[in-house]
């Protein structure tokens, strides 16, 4: 027979485990802290970008709205010029027939 307390290591953990048990709960704990740290900037990140992404669409509709009402003027300013250009030629033409009713008259003095 085996003396009194001879067998009571049974329901104990060994020290070895104990730290190995604690080592890998270190190990745990510091990669949820690791990945929360990388998950909160990765968050800041991404609300950078959307904040970002609605200032580039907001600029390209102020953008897009100014080029619209851009070629709407040069519409209206080629119509205007068309308009001037058929003027002169209708004037110009009238012109010419004075010219040549001038000369006509200049001719029938002499």
């Amino acid at each position: 027979m085996v003396g009194f307390g001879a067998n009571r290591r049974g329901g104990r953990l060994p020290s070895l485990v104990f730290v190995a048990l604690l080592a890998v709960i270190a190990i745990l704990a510091f990669n949820c802290w690791n990945a929360a740290s990388r998950q909160a900037l990765l968050q800041e990140e991404v609300a950078e970008l959307q904040s970002q992404a609605k200032r580039t669409e907001v600029a390209r509709g102020r953008l897009e709205k100014r080029n619209s009402d851009l070629l709407g003027k040069v519409d209206s300013h080629k119509k205007q010029l068309e308009q001037k250009e058929a003027d002169y030629s209708h004037l110009s033409s009238q012109l010419q027939a004075r010219d040549g009713q001038v000369k006509k008259c200049e001719d029938s003095r002499v």
